[in-house]
């Protein structure tokens, strides 16, 4: 019968249609995986990234073989293709521990930071008459003890320079004594010279100098060249 016979031939012309329809879908997914490929290989080619390969699952990009230090900057280029729709990356992307050379491979591991440069070593206390000089003179010509004209009070630098040797002197043996010795410039009153003095031995036994190891005394007027009116210096002596 005729009826029969179409009803039939209805579910054979369906299927065929729905494969020519299949047919056609996957023809045209090809299509674009193979136009956003294409893409992909110029979007990595623009920005220097090589190393790697694109693939796609329609639409999806699959990121596979990019080296660490590249993959965001991959990953990056392909998500701006228009037409993309996700990215996803395989295999290890943790950037190199170590700081990258022009060459794109770790140059090894940072340095470890330079210490912190040493103080130099402290000398030791001197233990004789000429250590103790020695000594004595070379802080002398570091910081020399000083004085505002006309008096008998310290400069700044001078009490410094005087605290400088009160510390040197603290533990100096007893057969040693110290001679302090004042001068003034030429005219002035020698006694300003021996008063000098005195300021600076009691100075010193006020910070730890025995009363009496530090002897004051007093010296001919100098022409005062570089400041040799006023000021002191200490001379070691033996007992």
């Amino acid at each position: 019968m005729p009826g029969t016979r179409w009803s039939r031939l209805l579910p054979t012309a369906l299927l065929v249609t729905l494969a020519l329809t299949a047919i056609t879908v996957w023809s045209a997914s090809d299509d674009i995986e193979a136009e956003l490929a294409a893409r992909a290989k110029d979007a990595l080619a623009d920005v220097g990234v090589s190393g790697g390969q694109v693939s796609f699952s329609g639409r999806d990009a699959n990121l596979t073989g990019f080296p660490p230090d590249k993959a965001a900057q991959a990953i990056d280029a392909i998500q701006r293709i228009d037409g993309v729709r996700t990215v996803e990356i395989s295999g290890d992307t943790a950037p190199p521990a170590g700081p990258v050379t022009t060459s794109g491979e770790p140059s090894g591991p940072p340095a470890p930071p330079s210490p912190s440069p040493s103080p130099p070593p402290t000398s030791a206390k001197p233990t004789d008459k000429a250590g103790f000089q020695a000594e004595i003179d070379r802080l002398l010509a570091a910081t020399p003890i000083t004085f505002e004209p006309d008096t008998t009070e310290l400069t700044a630098d001078g009490e410094r320079g005087a605290l400088e040797i009160a510390k040197l002197l603290t533990d100096a043996p007893r057969e040693l004594r110290f001679r302090i010795t004042g001068s003034v410039a030429t005219g002035s009153d020698r006694k300003l010279a021996l008063n000098r003095a005195l300021t600076v031995e009691r100075l010193l036994e006020r910070n730890g100098v025995k009363r009496d190891q530090a002897y004051s005394t007093q010296r001919k007027n100098s022409d005062g060249a570089s400041g040799e009116g006023r000021r002191v210096d200490i001379t070691a002596e033996q007992r």
